[in-house]
């Protein structure tokens, strides 16, 4: 959970039944790694076929 939007925190719950809570924080932390690389890899394909698929003079970006 995100204590706060502004807060450059993160709070990481973990639950266990038995094993040691180190060996379950290491397990947890190295599953978020995994995601946040799936997820900045999805991001980053997203954007190179974006751009290929739009010319830079179409990209709409200075204007609000």
């Amino acid at each position: 959970s995100i204590p706060r939007p502004a807060d450059n925190k993160v709070n990481i719950r973990v639950q266990t039944t038995g094993d040691p809570a180190i060996d379950v924080f290491k397990d947890g932390l190295q599953d978020l790694i995994v995601m946040c690389q799936h997820v900045r890899g999805t991001f980053d394909n997203a954007v190179v076929d974006f751009r290929s698929k739009v010319p830079a003079q179409q990209m709409d970006i200075d204007s609000k």
